[in-house]
């Protein structure tokens, strides 16, 4: 899969190629950008100024999408990792995993997704 920007063309490259073959596949990187501050205050994470964009829902939005919901359908692990969660897609689809201390799932993460999961769901009843 490629996308184009502006005058260039983006291929996906040997990323196709390496993830098929890895056990794993794991995606770092923050929740939200443009402005995020964090801080460690007594062991837990404070989100001292919230980003202005959905990072984590461009990510899994973007051409690594059809990689990672192969990858999990044919049952490697895929996780995006940021600052304040872990999430897992799954053959369903994305699946929080894990909130990092501190965070408020009501606060922090629903309102910056951009896209739901079951076990979201479950946490806020």
């Amino acid at each position: 899969m490629s996308a184009a920007s502006g005058a260039r063309l983006a291929g996906a490259g040997g990323f196709i190629n390496i993830s098929q073959n890895a056990k794993k596949l794991l995606f770092a990187g923050t929740f939200t950008v443009g402005g995020l501050e964090v801080q460690i205050e007594d062991g837990k994470l404070v989100i001292a100024n919230e980003g202005k964009l959905a990072e984590i829902h461009r990510r899994t939005s973007s051409r690594s999408r059809s990689a990672a919901q192969y990858a999990a359908e044919t049952g490697q692990t895929v996780l995006y990792v940021t600052e304040r969660c872990v999430f897992q897609r799954t053959a369903d689809g994305m699946e929080l995993i894990e909130i990092a201390p501190g965070i408020d799932l009501e606060r922090d993460i629903l309102p910056h997704m951009g896209f739901q999961t079951d076990r979201a769901q479950s946490a806020r009843r």
